[in-house]
């Protein structure tokens, strides 16, 4: 079935290319705007952004610039272990699947992942290259580089890099990740056909030491050396690799020229016949863990195992995907977005899963899928001010039949020429899905089961009203027969309906000198046994900002401070890289707060951050997940360098 994917694809791309060829044209009727040359532009996966004007600037601000860790998001709160690049989850978004088809994802460990969602396609009109890296304590290290330049006109090249590497302060607490991804885009002079290519691969190598044995050492402090506190593993590992590469490709179908004149002398729109566009993707993920102690005491409340001397699991997932879809699009104004456009198209996919247990062949499973489905959508922009759309996936043939995803938003902006009264935005999304592979058949050391779960069923109504810098959102999500891992860490479904709701306002505010950021969220599940929440949570950044050597330089002082009530955190079990609920541990009320000091000097911002300073103050209850400290206070120092060239 992989092999069948592969030659649609090949068939796609020659029929898209012949189309190119037959067509090809040499005039260009647009105008290139005048823009800043340092500023660097880039759009994410799909040529549509361009026609959409749906593109980004890269960030470039000193207020941003200590936002050094994927899980440093401004909007949100994490929960995580003791170092950084370790397995983590948000607390203020609960359902980690939010999309239909062969579950491809790795929840535990998303922040640090990059797949085809993170590809950046760059627009620059010169030679760009950054450089980011932070030093922290306990020989923690954070080092990513940006690097795109044309290397023949309309031929784009792209890298970017990122690396996380900390010993960590327990035993058994090393991380050592890395990603990367290679990007290129060729359009032609007059924008008719173009292609975009990428290729990424990350690997994750962590050791899992099942949290601290005893919280009552680390919360009274009786033992200072973090190295000698007892933690349950201390020989487990886990390596994550996830790698892939894809394109897409597309071809307008009609001329550049959309205007023609006619015997009057008046000047007509020409009927647009629209673009085709085909997305290729082949992605791969290998998981292992392994354990030369299957006997600790850690795994007894858990499946018998399988080998006593040795645990060695691990599960394979191979994909290869191909999208082709018609819309209405056809060349890019850089003054205007389109008033209306629609799309339709199908898509095919054929996976693979192989599990094992030490690389036995009586343990071992191997699944094939193939899926067809279908998607379809529109948006409408009236002015700015009006906006509507729509989007709908299907799948109609193999493996999921039957799963669907519906989409839809809209949103009034109530403006004078001289009042802003605000914008009002109402989303719902209704989704069927199918269990994950995960929740259906696993087969490791320490656990194992065959499941045959209902599909879920979500619906998802959300409410926003945003006035200048403040944003006030109210969201009410229900999921009937929701699957959770249940505080045996094995998989588990509600016979009932789940409801959360959750009322959230963030505000992000620049006034002169001063810049402020955060939010506050009040959210509440009505099942509390399957789906654990802290009521409260809270971030807020502030910071100042002073010009020094006649503006030659910038210091900006400010600070950072997280905070969610206590509630019964979700534990995390290393063998099978997932959070499950538990009823025993309550954890929270601690106030997370990081002072920095950064200076923009020409091109470089440079930063000093002093983490969790309420460590210092003799309350040792920094716990966000059940036997996992957050890290005692400590400095960072971090550069971050463009250049042009």
């Amino acid at each position: 079935m992989l092999a069948k994917s592969l030659y649609i694809s090949l068939i796609l791309t020659l029929i898209l290319l012949l189309f190119h060829f037959s067509a090809h044209t040499q005039s260009d009727t647009t105008e290139t705007p005048k823009i800043d040359s340092t500023q660097i532009l880039y759009f994410n996966y799909s040529f549509d952004s361009l026609v959409l004007n749906a593109t980004h600037y890269a960030d470039t601000s000193l207020y941003n610039a200590s936002y050094f860790d994927p899980l440093s998001k401004p909007f949100n709160t994490f929960a995580t272990l003791s170092n950084a690049g370790l397995a983590h989850h948000s607390i203020l978004n609960p359902f980690t699947k939010n999309d239909i088809g062969f579950d491809m994802q790795i929840p535990g460990n998303v922040s640090y992942i990059k797949n085809e969602q993170d590809v950046r396609f760059f627009q620059p009109l010169l030679p760009y290259s950054e450089i980011r890296y932070t030093m922290g304590g306990k020989k923690e290290q954070q080092l990513s580089a940006n690097f795109t330049r044309e290397f023949a006109p309309q031929l784009i090249i792209g890298m970017d890099y990122n690396l996380i590497n900390s010993p960590g302060p327990f035993l058994n607490n090393k991380t050592n990740n890395s990603s990367v991804i290679f990007s290129g885009s060729y359009l032609t002079k007059d924008d008719r056909y173009g292609i975009g290519a990428f290729y990424f691969r990350n690997k994750l190598e962590q050791q899992e030491n099942g949290g601290i044995v005893d919280d009552s050492i680390f919360i009274n402090n009786i033992e200072t050396d973090r190295r000698v506190i007892d933690v349950w593993l201390q020989q487990a590992n886990s390596v994550i690799k996830s790698s892939g590469f894809g394109f897409e490709q597309y071809f307008v179908f009609s001329r550049p020229n959309t205007h023609t004149v006619d015997s009057s002398g008046k000047t007509r729109n020409r009927l647009q016949a629209g673009r085709i566009k085909h997305n290729f993707l082949y992605k791969r993920n290998q998981l292992n863990y392994s354990d030369n102690s299957p006997l600790n005491e850690f795994y007894k409340p858990y499946s018998r195992v399988l080998d006593s001397l040795v645990t060695n699991d691990s599960i394979s997932t191979q994909m290869v995907k191909n999208t082709l879809i018609w819309n209405s699009l056809s060349y890019r104004d850089p003054n205007k977005t389109p008033l209306f456009y629609f799309y339709f198209g199908g898509q095919h996919a054929a996976y693979k899963l192989f599990q094992a247990t030490n690389d036995s062949l009586f343990y071992v499973r191997k699944f094939n899928y193939d899926q067809l489905g279908i998607l379809g959508g529109f948006k409408l922009n009236i002015k700015n001010k009006t906006q509507l759309s729509a989007h709908l996936d299907m799948f109609v043939g193999g493996y999921q039949a039957g799963d669907f995803k519906f989409d839809s938003k809209a949103s009034q902006a109530f403006k004078t020429k001289s009042k802003d009264f605000g914008k009002i935005e109402l989303s719902l999304k209704i989704l069927s899905q199918s269990p994950s592979w995960f929740y259906q058949s696993l087969l490791s050391n320490h656990f194992r089961w065959d499941n045959s779960f209902d599909k879920q069923n979500k619906f998802e109504l959300e409410g926003v009203y945003q006035y200048k810098f403040l944003k006030l959102s109210v969201n009410q999500t229900s999921i009937d027969k929701y699957l959770f891992l249940n505080s045996n860490a094995f998989p588990e479904q509600i016979g009932g309906t789940l409801n959360t709701r959750t009322i959230k306002s963030t505000f992000d505010m620049q006034k002169g000198k001063f810049e402020i950021r955060g939010f506050i969220s009040y959210q509440k599940a009505d099942i509390d046994s399957v789906m654990h929440l802290p009521e409260l949570a809270a971030n807020l950044k502030f910071a100042f900002s002073q010009s020094l050597f006649n503006k030659a330089a910038v210091l900006q002082p400010g600070f950072n401070i997280r905070w969610f009530s206590a509630y019964y955190a979700d534990a995390y079990m290393p063998a099978l890289r997932s959070f499950y609920v538990q009823y025993d541990k309550k954890i929270g009320n601690y106030p997370y707060l990081d002072v920095i000091l950064a200076l923009k000097v020409k091109r470089a911002n440079i930063y000093i951050q002093y983490a969790n300073l309420f460590g210092l103050t003799g309350d040792f209850n920094y716990f966000t997940t059940p036997g996992y400290p957050m890290r005692d206070a400590r400095f960072y120092f971090g550069v971050n360098w463009r250049f042009f060239q």
